[in-house]
């Protein structure tokens, strides 16, 4: 099947002849995009700087944090209402913001450090930060994601901030002590599910826009005005004067880097870098107190509170959202002007971009497992429509599109929306970034998600101005606080314990609920609802621990400069975490829903359809990792699978996604909003597949599932647009909180004067066939093998793995196996 009997955009089909002679390079730029630009040499230095430093544990937030609760104000239960706490995280972030160190770096244009490193990391004690002491002295040296740590920094974690936060940690308060223990047991060893929001929230964008035209100032008067109608005391009250004191501390802060600025102006610099850096002060003086002026103070007001907000709270997911959009009117008045040109910006832009990179999550070695790839999650997208509904593009879109493929970096996460009156120079640039590797941006189907958006609540013009956060999470940008990687749900193990009478294969102990012996199964209806059950338990289990956990957060974690930058709180007097936003929620990820469509698919196929087996075979040939029963296993796993355009497998994958979604549809969080589902996995794809037995798909015990929505590895026979059919199948209206859909094409198909045209093509017909999201990978995999084979020797070496970009040396040994076991589709159609 062509795609163009996909398409009903009429767009032409992918044209498959002379694939084997196509280049990488000489795709041809259409008329109407910009010429390209080329990176900066300040660009590239700082870019060789950031890749040189070593990544490093930064201790100088949990000390100073502890020095502010044990001298300044005393951490204890907040008494009478819940909002004192509030009032002691401002002044928190005030006193951390005013005693950091900071730094201007040679060359920097735009300034600010997340950490006292280059390239670091910090701490949380307060929220999940003591789980990290266990790798204290394993940090230098671990084999997977080393962090430099200094002598003194760990005798100060271990003199100063252990032994305070050890007996204060909010999440040990969450339940009673049984449960406590069970909870601990459950999340050091993840089996069911992962509780992400154990270590805070986060994952938001914040209100940007409305930072950069309002200033602090504005926020501050806001909160003042409220603050005099609001009764003495109340938890209103407390959060306005919260609100002032984060707002005071954000301008102090850049004050700072004003009196940095003009003292090493004074230093005998040369001329050139004193002009540069009268300018950075005169910038820091400005923003972000009052309304941006240019392009260059719009991204430094951004920059200071992107960095405050990753010092407030877990810096994992604070995503700067629809940058294009924001800068956009700022680049059109500095052109006119006379005082901005193209070059100028995106050398601003590529400053930007590498601040982003200066910050790194601390993951113990037992997070590193789900978490793997040393992201933050600070997505950057581009395009779409604006509220109205108009196409969005504009000349900044453009520049962040060739940085994207210019400077290839791990951060920012790069993603571009696309929708039926996207240009067509728009596509064509992204998809040229793509075939040329650079695996940025990931692309997301407008037509898809925003009516997806509507059906969760949001107005039409909301759902419009919706960008991703964290991975693939879509939220109305500004609005929305919906702690969206909330939890990881692992389904395969409920098929497990379905198939087996709530236990786990090898294992006499029930730790599921009692369903029917395989033996007794008479119909698929009936596996099915034994999956169900499973399911439920697992849900209900993983919705108690989770709601101890949200209560805990809004009253032992407000997060007021958060709250500030997002909309609704301020009108509201309400903190985020207590469901202060617009837009509020939890985003439940069920993990293996692939692997679970294609086991009761191979089920189907072999016991009740074709009757080659029964299912109690199946179930034993399962319990014995199919020793002694290869030809079972041939057999199973040459039933039909999802990926290929087959009504059987993908249908199952759909039902899988609907029995998750269902077991909490219409469930609230304490803050008011409605768990939802999502369908992407991180890493935890390998991890979870680590806990799960062998599966009647003729998955072997222990190994990975698939990542998201894309298929088993090996698994999609046909080609790039089969597998597309598949994933647009699917019941994504259940996905509110989106899913992760891996390509990988080999170079040879999308190079060459119109390789990068024909990559657009197949992503045109593959969102036209109704897929929401997709992140292409083009690579060749000899490539991949030698750099497993060689750590170090392809150290900017990226990868989409699940939603974001990696280095491939981060990856785990098992996680670099299954990037090298995706299919590598070498055929840009389908061989049906």
């Amino acid at each position: 099947m062509s795609l163009a009997t996909l398409d009903p955009m009429g767009i032409d089909p992918v044209r498959t002849h002379d694939v084997a002679e196509r280049m990488v390079s000489g795709f041809p730029r259409p008329a109407a995009a910009p010429a390209e630009l080329a990176l900066s040499e300040r660009v590239m230095a700082l870019d060789g700087e950031i890749r040189a430093t070593p990544r490093s544990l930064c201790a100088e937030r949990a000390v100073l944090l502890t020095r502010y609760f044990r001298e300044e104000a005393p951490w204890s239960a907040p008494t009478g209402d819940s909002f004192t706490m509030i009032v002691k995280k401002a002044g928190a972030l005030a006193y951390l913001l005013r005693n950091k160190r900071i730094c201007i770096y040679p060359r920097e244009l735009l300034v600010g450090n997340f950490t006292s490193h280059r390239v670091g990391g910090g701490l949380f004690p307060e929220l999940h930060g003591l789980a990290m002491m266990e790798d204290l002295f394993r940090f230098p040296n671990r084999s997977l994601n080393p962090l430099a740590v200094s002598e003194e920094e760990r005798r100060q974690l271990l003199r100063e901030v252990l032994p305070f936060w050890i007996r204060r940690v909010p999440a040990t308060k969450a339940l009673p002590l049984r449960a406590q223990l069970r909870l601990g047991a459950e999340q050091l060893d993840p089996k069911f599910y992962l509780i992400n929001e154990i270590g805070g929230i986060s994952h938001f964008v914040p209100d940007y826009q409305g930072l950069v035209t309002r200033g602090s100032d504005g926020y501050r008067h806001e909160a003042a005005t409220l603050h005099q109608h609001t009764e003495p005391g109340s938890s209103a009250c407390q959060f306005y004067a919260a609100i002032r004191i984060v707002c005071d501390a954000l301008d102090q802060f850049a004050q700072r880097y004003q009196e940095e600025a003009l003292t090493l102006a004074r230093n005998g610099v040369g001329e050139a870098r004193r002009g540069e850096l009268l300018e950075i002060a005169d910038a820091c003086a400005w923003v972000p107190r009052r309304p941006a002026r240019t392009f260059r103070e719009a991204l430094q007001s951004i920059l200071f509170a992107h960095i405050a907000l990753n010092i407030e709270s877990l810096d994992n997911s604070v995503s700067p959202g629809r940058m294009d959009q924001i800068l956009g009117p700022f680049y059109e008045r500095d052109v006119a002007a006379g005082i901005l040109d193209r070059t100028a910006a995106f050398e601003l832009l590529g400053c930007f971009a590498l601040k982003l990179c200066e910050i790194v999550p601390v993951f113990s070695r037992r997070g590193t497992r789900f978490h793997g790839g040393m992201f933050n999650g600070q997505v950057l997208v581009v395009g779409g429509t604006d509220r109205r509904g108009d196409d969005a593009t504009n000349e900044v879109t453009y520049l962040f599109l060739e940085l994207m493929d210019r400077l290839r970096t791990r951060q920012p996460n790069y993603s571009a929306r696309l929708h039926r009156a996207s240009p067509p120079a728009y596509r064509l640039r992204a998809a040229a970034a793509l075939a040329r590797g650079a695996v940025s941006p990931a692309l997301y189907n407008d037509e898809v998600i925003v009516p997806l958006l509507e059906s969760r609540g949001m107005s039409k013009e909301d759902a419009r101005d919706y960008a991703n956060v964290g991975c693939v999470e879509p939220v109305s940008a500004g609005r929305s606080f919906l702690s969206t990687d909330a939890a990881l749900f692992n389904l395969p193990i409920c098929l497990e314990l379905a198939l087996n009478r709530g236990r786990r294969f090898g294992r006499w102990k029930r730790i599921g609920v009692s369903t029917p012996a395989a033996d007794r199964c008479r119909s698929m209806d009936e596996l099915l609802e034994s999956f169900r059950a499973q399911v439920e338990a697992g849900v209900e289990r993983l919705l108690f621990d989770l709601a101890a956990i949200e209560r805990v957060n809004a009253k032992w974690n407000p997060t007021p400069l958060t709250s500030m930058l997002v909309q609704g709180c301020i009108a509201k007097g309400r903190d985020a975490s207590a469901g202060g936003a617009i837009y509020n929620g939890s985003g439940l990820q069920g993990v293996g829903v692939v692997e679970v469509g294609d086991s009761l698919a191979a089920v189907d196929w072999v016991v009740f359809q074709q009757r080659k087996a029964t299912l109690a075979e199946v179930v034993h040939a399962c319990r014995a990792g199919f020793r002694g029963h290869e030809a079972l296993r041939a057999r199973l796993r040459n039933a039909p699978k999802y990926g290929n355009d087959h009504p059987l497998p993908d249908g199952y994958v759909g039902r899988a996604m609907e029995i998750f979604q269902t077991c909490f549809a219409g469930r609230c969080n304490t803050r008011g909003g409605e768990y939802v589902a999502g369908f992407y996995s991180v890493t935890s794809h390998v991890a979870f597949g680590q806990k799960v037995g062998a599966l009647p798909s003729g998955r072997m015990a222990e190994e990975p599932f698939s990542s998201g929505i894309s298929a088993t590895n090996g698994m999609d026979r046909f080609g790039p647009t089969a597998v597309m059919r598949s994933a647009a199948t699917l019941p994504l209206h259940l996905a509110h909180n989106g899913v992760n859909f891996n390509l990988q094409l080999a170079p040879w198909i999308v190079s060459g004067p119109d390789g990068a045209r024909t990559l657009q093509h197949l992503i045109d017909g593959g969102f036209a066939a109704g897929c929401m999201q997709m992140q292409v990978n083009v690579y060749d995999q000899k490539l991949l093998i030698e750099a497993r084979d060689h750590p170090g020797r392809y150290p900017g070496l990226l990868v989409r793995v699940s939603g974001y970009s990696a280095y491939f040396d981060d990856l785990s040994p098992e996680m670099k196996e299954e990037m090298i076991q995706r299919t590598l589709h070498d055929a840009p159609c389908s061989q049906s």
